[in-house]
């Protein structure tokens, strides 16, 4: 009974205000009701539904779905990769479980609610300096800032959803215990950092820097408090590698001997188990995380080396999300936009978050978060979301320094009248801008004033200055004679904060993203799902890995988590080199794949080289041209998935392979996709310093003129049958030229490319008849399978 009433009295220590749980439920809702959006946008468009409900906008995504998918099967194919198990597909199982709706239904809206959830650790951390003005602000803005939302919209099912709201949980559970120094709340951190440990497992690193701060807070500012170090203990258990539960009971099993046996806890004893602590973090592994998350994102180079005599390209070279920015304006104006909506709002933010940190020591604990992502100026803009909480609070902060600086100087009802003022001329400003879009008119108030706008445009834009101004003036007037000077501080902090919201919905209106596939492309991989067996395998560039696993329920060689250079070598030889090398690499890896998975042999090329008895990779790349190469004996069926939408990265895909295995030096390649942009006297333009001749026989890269060997034109027919005619332009030209009349798109190419298997079956459907056989085309898709 006395421990039941210890627990009980701990609990309601933790019980919210009701002024806390409107901030936090207003907060949330208007979180909910702007990612709710997209889905009113995206349904008008039928192309994006499938099974009659809205699909998901991410690729990853399909990864978790197809795990709870087999989740909810009961079962999953071995060596498959589904992510049957781990944390985002068991949470989608639960749900579904649960609730009354369907599995498409629960994975276009989990992030909706999820990712609305970091109103609350935001809300709570202003609590904590009693400040719910600051915390209400900041909350608004950070759920719906432009990497975050981007991230975490409607249709992005993704761990995103709490990646970013465990940590910032776990930044106030570290401010509460720094602030209110009460034992009750030691548990809260291991909870988080267990907890976001198990959902994102890349986290670890994250984890490891609050503790490292934590401890560096603790000995620069607190060194005598001897519950740091009790909660440093207990960061350290829940970062440890071993298993989950385990490490779960021993998080709690020491929480409660600190809380309920505080006596036998004297420095000895912390010094001792501090020191256990250390061991067994560094005994289980701890730091092989850091180490390999360093060498991921930071220091990575032009060439991955996986074997001493292969140098295969990086991956992180290709990918968009890890691309760093360069120290200009459009980059940094671009880094501020992500983070905080606007660059004015960016820099108010950081004078809010470094004055915080002075007024507040305990502020210091969000560094981490902070500067995790501001890496994105090296690591690569993936990062900029986990700034957006730490620098939305600084700009909350800043909002309510300036309301208390003006309230001081008892000029309060001035500085709300040009808060009032400012607002209603944004609100207008954006009013005017998007009602005139919708309704296909000119904005009165909206165009620059260059000298072409009328003089009744200057006189409107006047008058409905003045009138907001007076509007202003009278409103505050009325409430400062009633003495309602707490109403104006909250009109100030929400004028502020609207202010600062309205860069941000602009972007939400305007970030109007597909989903990951159109249903005429989800069409034909059902249409496969009946063909295949579970395992046989599709081999797909690895962007398109997760959902042909989903929609098709087959094997994939390479998909979003598996797609270091070593992985992707062998897909982009198969899709860049002549039908014949194709099929036979085709084959060799996935035999070698499955092969893998209980010999544990290593580097698949390495094991084809030894049973070749190959000593030169480039010799034995080179022997899967001859006829008489024998592949391995076919054990399953291989299907070739090639999109349409795979011209747009064909480049990238081309580099994997275009290169010396030896060396790690690139081949060079033509592949140019262009659009007839403009025509401009005999040539049209094509994009990117392209221009094509309009008599297709040459081609103008920059000054430079090339001539065409051949040109193709590429049409469907009545029948949806794909017509290609062949023109035959100057047998020493250096240069093909493809025009894919139904695409209004010109292929530059060169001899290398034009035989490569992609666009030999994709482009010209001109397949060996020995080595594919096609099974589904059409304009978004065609698939083969490989006959040998």
């Amino acid at each position: 009974m006395k421990m039941a009433s210890k627990i009980s009295g701990l609990l309601d220590k933790f019980k919210f205000s009701k002024q806390t749980f409107l901030l936090i439920l207003a907060a949330f809702v208007f979180s909910v009701v702007c990612r709710l959006y997209w889905v009113y946008w995206a349904g008008e468009y039928q192309h994006f539904f499938w099974n009659d409900q809205l699909m998901i906008s991410t690729n990853d995504g399909y990864a978790f779905a197809e795990g709870a998918r087999d989740m909810i099967a009961g079962f999953h194919q071995p060596n498959d990769l589904s992510y049957y198990g781990r944390s985002m597909p068991t949470l989608t199982y639960f749900l579904y479980q649960i609730l009354p709706f369907s599995f498409e239904s629960i994975l276009l809206y989990m992030s909706v609610f999820f990712s609305s959830l970091i109103v609350i650790p935001v809300i709570l951390i202003a609590k904590e300096y009693e400040m719910p003005g600051m915390g209400f602000a900041a909350a608004l803005l950070a759920s719906i800032a432009n990497s975050y939302y981007n991230r975490t919209m409607a249709g992005y099912y993704d761990t995103d959803m709490l990646t970013i709201v465990l940590p910032v949980f776990s930044v106030w559970a570290m401010i509460r215990l720094a602030q209110k120094k009460n034992v009750n709340d030691l548990i809260f951190i291991p909870i988080f950092i267990l907890i976001n440990d198990w959902w994102y497992p890349s986290s670890y690193s994250l984890n490891f820097a609050m503790l490292g701060a934590f401890l560096l807070y603790t000995l620069v500012f607190d060194r005598k408090n001897a519950l740091n170090y009790e909660a440093v203990i207990l960061m350290i258990v829940a970062l440890t590698y071993i298993d989950f539960y385990a490490k779960s009971a021993l998080a709690v099993a020491l929480y409660l001997a600190m809380r309920f046996r505080p006596q036998i806890w004297d420095k000895r004893v912390v010094a001792a188990c501090l020191a256990l602590a250390v061991g067994l973090l560094g005994f289980s592994g701890g730091l092989n995380q850091i180490l390999f998350q360093l060498k991921f994102y930071i220091f990575r180079g032009v060439s991955e080396s996986s074997e001493p005599v292969f140098h295969f390209y990086n991956v992180n070279k290709t990918i968009m999300e890890m691309s760093d920015y360069s120290f200009e304006f459009e980059s940094i104006n671009a880094f501020a936009k992500r983070i905080s909506g606007h660059v004015v709002t960016f820099a108010l933010s950081l004078v809010g978050v470094a004055a915080l940190c002075l007024k507040f020591r305990s502020f210091l604990l969000a560094l981490p978060m902070l500067l995790l992502g501001f890496l994105a100026l090296k690591g690569g803009l993936r990062f900029t979301i986990y700034s957006v909480p730490v620098m939305a609070i600084g700009f909350g902060y800043f909002a309510a320094l300036c309301v208390n600086f003006f309230k001081k100087d008892k000029i309060l009802d001035k500085f709300c009248t040009v808060c009032l003022a400012v607002f209603f001329a944004f609100f207008f400003l954006y009013f005017d801008k998007y009602y005139s879009l919708l309704h296909g008119k000119s904005p009165v108030f909206a165009p620059n004033f260059d000298g072409e706008a009328s003089f009744g445009v200057y006189l409107a834009t006047f008058a409905a200055a003045a009138l907001i101004c007076g509007a202003a003036y009278f409103m505050v007037s009325g409430l400062s004679s009633l003495k309602k000077h707490a109403l104006l501080e909250k009109i100030c902090v929400f004028c502020i904060a609207s202010i600062s919201l309205m860069p941000c919905l602009e972007h939400i209106y305007g970030y109007k993203v597909g989903t990951v596939f159109a249903k005429s492309e989800v069409e034909s991989l059902d249409k496969l799902h009946k063909i295949a067996g579970r395992e046989d395998y599709v081999l797909a560039w690895w962007d398109y890995g997760y959902p042909i696993r989903y929609y098709a329920d087959v094997k994939t060689l390479i998909d979003g988590g598996k797609h270091l250079g070593r992985d992707n070598f062998a897909v982009s030889f198969a899709l860049a080199s002549n039908q014949r090398m194709s099929a036979n690499m085709a084959r060799l890896e996935v035999e070698y794949t499955e092969r893998n998975f209980s010999e544990r042999f290593g580097l698949n090329l390495n094991q084809m080289m030894k049973d070749y008895n190959a000593t030169s990779v480039n010799s034995f790349l080179y022997s899967l041209n001859s006829k008489d190469f024998r592949p391995p004996q076919k054990t399953r069926e291989i299907y070739y998935y090639l999109p349409d939408s795979m011209i747009d990265i064909f480049s990238a895909v081309l580099r994997f392979s275009n290169l010396d295995l030896n060396s790690g030096e690139e081949y060079g390649a033509i592949f140019y996709p262009g659009k007839p942009y403009s025509v401009d006297g005999d040539t049209i333009n094509i994009g990117g310093g392209f221009s094509v001749s309009g008599d297709a026989s040459k081609v103008y890269i920059g000054e430079r003129e090339i001539s065409v060997n051949t040109y193709f034109e590429t049409s469907y027919d009545e029948k949806d049958k794909l017509v290609v005619k062949k023109h035959e332009m100057d047998a020493d030209g250096k240069i093909y030229l493809i025009f894919m009349k139904d695409y209004r798109r010109f292929l530059v190419l060169d001899e290398a490319v034009l035989n490569s298997a992609y666009i030999q079956l994709f482009v010209l459907e001109n397949y060996d008849k020995e080595l594919f056989e096609p099974v589904i085309l059409n304009g978004a898709v065609k698939i083969y399978r490989l006959l040998r």
